[in-house]
């Protein structure tokens, strides 16, 4: 499902007859939430966006903007400021229409919205408002609110219940700490293990509650060979008591799972599939999941990035179902009470420090409960572990020679992760489409009497390399970076394995303009999450968390200049922007990372549409040809997981 554009917002709605004939036309295309207010609040105001067309040789009015406190009368009349975004020209009635894009920022509280341009005017009321809302909402939707996910997971789980099961494989150990459990929980999480389609396994459940009567009485029922009970005398704690059950595994895996939890039947079979795909190499493996409540229904699918390092020091993505090859669990030491709570991020770190491939299984293998006193449920209910991720990720920057710094992050569970400059400070040089803005001039001036370094403004655009520097700043004149953002770019891309940075892109009317991008399976390259207010994450915070992508923004990047030019590029591109995408997949390619850092903001001067993309024609032919030489791209981005819609800028479930 293609996004909203003003190509296809004519294709379902174009220009009538009436309309035609008149030569002129007014439209409210649909509407945005506005950046208004506090967004834990909920929407204040919406920016409604008015398209003022006129036929080739006429000139679009002006629209004027007045609201009403009242549904009907004229009481409380107000008028509106309407700001132009855009130009564009269309083809209709078969001639050439230019049509003007303005916004307008009306209150939620004002129930009447009139539009008027010359003699013509549209109305917005109780029977259009309701409409353009819902259409906004259901164009901003994500796959953490899409009612319909049931229905999109008994789809796949049909899929993979009809292929066989791998044999032969791996003996795969499974460790399961158990405190207290309601007696129905346990039972079904052991249920789950036994439907398993895989049947080389072992359960090792640890019981630190053995005076408990209820558990007592299911453990008894069990009759299977493969689940091994290890009674302990007393509670060891959640870091304790996994130790204990890793010490009885014999498996040539082990996967940590939850004592209330349960898993697909089938989750055995994909792990050990894709070892197989591995050739049985794989250090550490990992799923999707979602929770279950605690009558089983399913819900926020948590849909996860593959292997992704900046983004593993935001949150520990990983979490379910974590998998371990046993032979690296020695070689990096078991997790100790220091680290309770966070044990399963602790690990995940140590075993990514390894040169081990680190496989993700795109499919839902795993249901995370939500209960009273779960993490799932209620984060603050274990806060501690908010502070022993932070000593996870210390420690892994210490092991790893980092001098990061590690601050709580917005929502629980995350954490912001930054670098400083070193020293000596590298070079910059500067290449732009123009002149660069006088707030960033001032950004880099700044940044080279703070750290004594080299800058040098001008010199070749696109991918083509300059006088000797360390770091080439593509910008355009449109995008104000202050000295903050840059300096936290620099710190970013100074990083062992970064090739490129990009910063978030916020509008001059508090929207966000970057927070992501994706490559299409056009070879096309779209923007993700953008014209949300700036303070929404959007799906499970990803706008606010760094990532390492395919590809980030040409527009506003920094790029190290020695690795770009140790890239054999294939060039021939109209467009400076698809030269460096070509760039960015190359880099990839080499191993190398081109990173998302939403902790530095780059402002958006001009006005910009709020229809979405159209590609001109260079950028038509430029798709064509990053995808010509990248054609495996045709399936999907492969920093962007295939359950996702791959046109989707919203991370909206792939139905196809």
């Amino acid at each position: 499902m293609r996004d909203f554009s003003l190509r296809t917002y004519f294709e379902s709605y174009p220009l009538v007859p009436e309309e035609l004939s008149r030569g002129r036309a007014l439209r409210v295309a649909g509407c945005v939430r506005s950046d208004e207010g506090s967004f834990e609040d909920g929407p204040v105001s919406h920016l409604w966006v008015v398209l003022s067309c006129a036929r080739e040789g006429r000139r679009p009015p002006r629209p004027s903007c007045v609201t009403f406190e009242e549904e009907s009368g004229i009481r409380g009349v107000r008028n509106e400021k309407t700001v132009l975004l855009a130009t564009h020209v269309i083809e209709a009635g078969g001639a050439r229409w230019r049509v003007d894009e303005y916004a307008a920022r009306v209150r939620d509280d004002r129930p009447r919205i009139l539009f008027l341009a010359g003699r013509l005017r549209e109305a917005v009321g109780k029977t259009v408002r309701p409409g353009h809302l819902r259409f906004y909402g259901e164009r901003i939707a994500n796959a953490s609110v899409d009612p319909r996910y049931p229905e999109w997971l008994e789809r796949r789980r049909a899929e993979r219940l009809a292929l066989p099961a791998p044999e032969p494989g791996p003996l795969m150990s499974i460790v399961t700490p158990a405190y207290r459990t309601p007696p129905a929980l346990l039972r079904e999480m052991l249920g789950s293990v036994l439907a398993q389609t895989y049947h080389r396994w072992e359960l090792v459940l640890v019981n630190a509650s053995p005076d408990d009567e209820g558990m007592r009485a299911v453990l008894s029922e069990l009759a299977d060979p493969r689940i091994r009970v290890v009674e302990l005398a007393e509670n060891c704690g959640i870091v304790g008591n996994t130790n204990h059950g890793i010490a009885h595994c014999t498996g040539d895996y082990v996967s940590f799972f939850d004592h209330d939890d349960v898993v697909e039947p089938y989750a055995l079979a994909e792990l050990v599939r894709a070892i197989g795909e591995k050739n049985g190499e794989v250090g550490l493996l990992y799923c999707d999941e979602d929770n279950i409540d605690e009558l089983g229904r399913p819900s926020l699918p948590l849909i996860k990035p593959g292997p992704n390092p900046d983004f593993l020091l935001s949150n520990n993505y990983v979490i379910h179902w974590l998998t371990v090859r046993r032979g690296l669990l020695a070689r990096v030491g078991l997790s100790g009470p220091e680290v309770e709570g966070a044990q399963d991020y602790d690990l995940t770190l140590k075993v990514s420090e390894l040169a081990v491939p680190v496989v993700r299984v795109p499919q839902v293998l795993y249901h995370w409960r939500i209960c009273a006193g779960s993490s799932a449920g209620d984060p603050a209910s274990k806060s501690y572990a908010q502070d022993a991720g932070t000593r996870a990720i210390e420690r892994h920057l210490a092991r790893t020679g980092s001098d990061g710094r590690v601050e709580h992050g917005w929502a629980y569970f995350t954490y912001r992760t930054t670098f400083p400059v070193p020293s000596p400070a590298p070079s910059v040089r500067v290449a732009c489409a123009g002149e660069a803005c006088p707030e960033t001039r001032a950004a880099l001036d700044a940044y080279a009497r703070a750290h004594g370094a080299s800058v040098t403004i001008g010199g070749p655009e696109g991918v083509a390399c300059g006088p000797d520097a360390d770091l080439v700043l593509h910008v355009s004149p449109d995008h104000a970076l202050d000295l903050e953002s840059l300096e936290l770019m620099v710190g970013q891309a100074c990083q062992p394995g970064v090739f490129a940075v990009a910063p978030r892109v916020v509008r001059a009317d508090g929207l966000l303009d970057y927070a992501g991008m994706v490559v299409r399976p056009d070879g096309s390259l779209g923007h993700l999450l953008r014209y949300l207010p700036q303070d929404d994450g959007g799906y499970v915070g990803r706008a606010q968390r760094p990532y390492d992508a395919l590809v980030v923004n040409p527009e506003c990047c920094l790029v190290r200049e020695p690795e770009l030019a140790g890239l054999s590029l294939a060039g021939g591109f109209e467009t400076a922007g698809y030269s460096l995408a070509e760039a960015f997949c190359r880099a990839r390619g080499h191993g190398l990372r081109n990173v998302f850092l939403p902790y530095a903001t780059a402002t958006l001067l001009s006005p910009r549409s709020l229809m979405g993309d159209d590609p001109t024609p260079a950028e038509e032919r430029d798709a064509a040809r990053l995808l010509g030489l990248f054609p495996e791209l045709s399936g999907g981005d492969p920093s962007h997981s295939p359950s996702f819609d791959p046109w989707s800028g919203y991370y909206r479930l792939n139905w196809a």
